[in-house]
Parts: C-alpha cells; structure tokens; sequence
C-alpha cells in the first residue's frame, strides 16, 4: 500500500470478514451485550448467509428515548396532523422491540467487496452510516467500518 492513494483500494481490502453478526431472534440485551463486549456500534443481522438487516446503537436507544406524537392543528372542528404519523409508529414500535428483528433497520445500505474506498466514504457520508456491511448477491462478506477509512489516512497518507 505504501505510495498507494488510498481512495483507490477496494473494500474486500481492507473489510472485517469476521465482524459480530446477530439474528433476528437474538433479543435486545444480546445485542447491548454484543457491542459492550466487542466496543462496536453495531452488526449486521443475518439468517444462515443470508442479510436481512442492520441494528446499531441508534435503533436501540429508541428504548430510552420519549417518543413524541406528531402535534394536531385544529381548524373548525377538523383536525390537520403536524409530523409524520409514519415516523412516530417505527420510532414506537421500536421503543416496544424486544427482538433484533423487531427494532432491525431494514433499508439497508451495502457494498461490494469490489467497491472503491473512495464511493464507501461517500456513502457513509452522505447516510451517516458508522458502518456498511459487505455484501454479495444479499450474502453478508463483511464489514467496513469509518475508523478502517481514518485508520488508513494516518498509516498511509497522500504524498
């Protein structure tokens, strides 16, 4: 790598193939116990090879967090919403989950192992993704991380 922009490594270069994993079985406390364990901030959900989702610190603080209702405008005798009712259901049943898949976040974000470092940090950027699971055909490879991006600025920088 020395002399190598690192915008042009690929993922599968420098991606965790042994990243935590949990099923959507696993409850709540298994994944709180997962990254205190393993100081992550997250892991993909898994079925056999199969990924299915994505739980982060960010799904689970929704169990602490006060959910609000979106407000009520009321204009002769009608009532108008103010907010996403959509939102303030997920956020709620999040806050109730008590299985990973539950409180899952399944819109998922991936990348291939051929994906250039340069586009995974523009998508983490962009998402505000901590991380990004590795796929290929829907089958989990890995895990690409910020700190694997930052770490390699420090140990390889640009000329």
């Amino acid at each position: 790598m020395e002399n190598q922009d690192i915008r042009d490594l690929k993922v599968g270069e420098v991606m965790h193939e042994d990243w935590p994993t949990l099923g959507p079985e696993n409850t709540v406390e298994d994944a709180i116990k997962l990254f205190a364990e393993t100081r992550t901030s997250g892991a993909p959900v898994v079925e056999g090879t199969s990924i299915l989702g994505i739980i982060t610190e960010g799904d689970l603080i929704f169990r602490d967090a006060e959910i609000k209702a979106p407000g009520f405008l009321d204009i002769l005798g009608g009532f108008i919403p103010l907010g996403s009712w959509d939102e303030y259901r997920e956020e709620s049943l999040k806050s109730a989950g008590v299985t990973v898949g539950e409180v899952m976040t399944t819109d998922l974000t991936t990348v291939s192992p051929d994906t250039s470092l340069s586009e995974a940090a523009t998508i983490m950027a962009e998402g505000r993704f901590k991380l990004l699971p590795v796929a290929v055909d829907e089958g989990l490879r890995g895990v690409i991380t910020r700190m694997d991006i930052l770490t390699l600025h420090i140990l390889n920088p640009r000329q």
